[in-house]
């Protein structure tokens, strides 16, 4: 990685309340947003962006507007969990905020989500509730492991219809959405640690390049004995794909999200089921990647004969 990384700025000498790291590419106006409402919280707190070779004006509209912030700008593409570990080593604050770039936070909602992380020493990470815009659950906020049965329900919808604990494991669906309770992950988009806890576990998994790391962590932090906290006393407005156009996961990115659940599933549920389980998901990858490809072979074609 040795020179493909340059650091902008420097911290001061006093210990933040809180290190807040964003990883970022191609998407400046919601990185604006969410600097800005980081702005209103009264925390005290480093914040380090890590440009993931964006290539736009993210990197000059943040030396311009933003210089408090310690930028790292990329010169290729690391990846989430990489690039979240590279702002984790910079970190000196008493926790540590892994935050996506697309999100909003109301005044006084960081403030008390640090005030409740540190009044339990046995909470691991904590993230509140995630909204979209108009207020909606993000339901990716609250999170059991991804069976392949809850998996399907999840991505075709049924576990909307379907109301046991199986077909709605996925996305924790025992757990009220405005209840506060342990889950087996939270969303990377808001995940709140202790730096002590951070260091124990050992941040990120790199392997996972996008998608699962935030699983693959919270798995981690509950086996080092911490409690993985849903806590909703607070929303955080979390757009959601604000990386991706126009707002919107291509099916490149889905297909993307079940390559990486292969390796996250032989890493979870060792064993012949988990084997068959993570083969049979690499298969639904590797066909998703290939209709992906042909779509846009044909959508250039297209554009070619017009």
């Amino acid at each position: 990685m040795a020179g493909s990384v340059r650091v902008l700025a420097v911290p001061g000498s006093q210990e933040p309340d809180v290190s807040i790291v964003i990883v970022s590419w191609r998407c400046p106006d919601l990185l604006r947003d969410c600097l800005d409402s980081l702005a209103r919280q009264d925390a005290t707190a480093e914040i380090i962006v890590i440009d993931n070779d964006s290539g736009d004006e993210t990197v000059p509209m943040l030396r311009e507007h933003y210089p408090h912030v310690r930028l790292v700008a990329s010169e290729e593409n690391l990846g989430f969990g990489r690039a979240n570990n590279l702002g984790f080593s910079m970190a000196a604050g008493r926790n540590v905020l892994a935050l996506n770039p697309d999100t909003v936070i109301p005044p006084g909602a960081l403030d008390a989500c640090l005030a409740h992380l540190e009044s339990d020493p046995t909470i691991g990470v904590l993230s509140p509730k995630l909204v979209d815009r108009e207020g909606r659950l993000d339901r990716r906020s609250k999170r059991g492991f991804p069976t392949f049965w809850s998996s399907i329900c999840y991505f075709t919808g049924l576990d909307r219809v379907l109301t046991g604990r199986r077909s709605r494991e996925y996305t924790a669906g025992w757990l009220g959405e405005d209840e506060v309770g342990e889950v087996v992950s939270v969303s990377g988009a808001f995940m709140l640690m202790p730096a002590r806890v951070l260091r124990e576990v050992g941040g990120f998994d790199e392997q996972f390049f996008m998608y699962a790391e935030d699983m693959d962590l919270a798995i981690r932090v509950a086996d080092a004995g911490y409690r993985v906290l849903y806590w909703p006393r607070v929303s955080v407005v979390h757009v959601g794909a604000g990386s991706n156009v126009a707002g919107r996961r291509p099916p490149a990115a889905d297909a993307a999200y079940f390559r990486t659940m292969a390796p996250f599933i032989r890493k979870h549920r060792p064993g012949v089921r988990g084997r068959i389980f993570a083969g049979t998901v690499g298969v639904i990858a590797e066909s998703m990647f290939a209709a992906s490809r042909l779509a846009a072979l044909l959508g250039r074609r297209g554009e070619s004969a017009a």
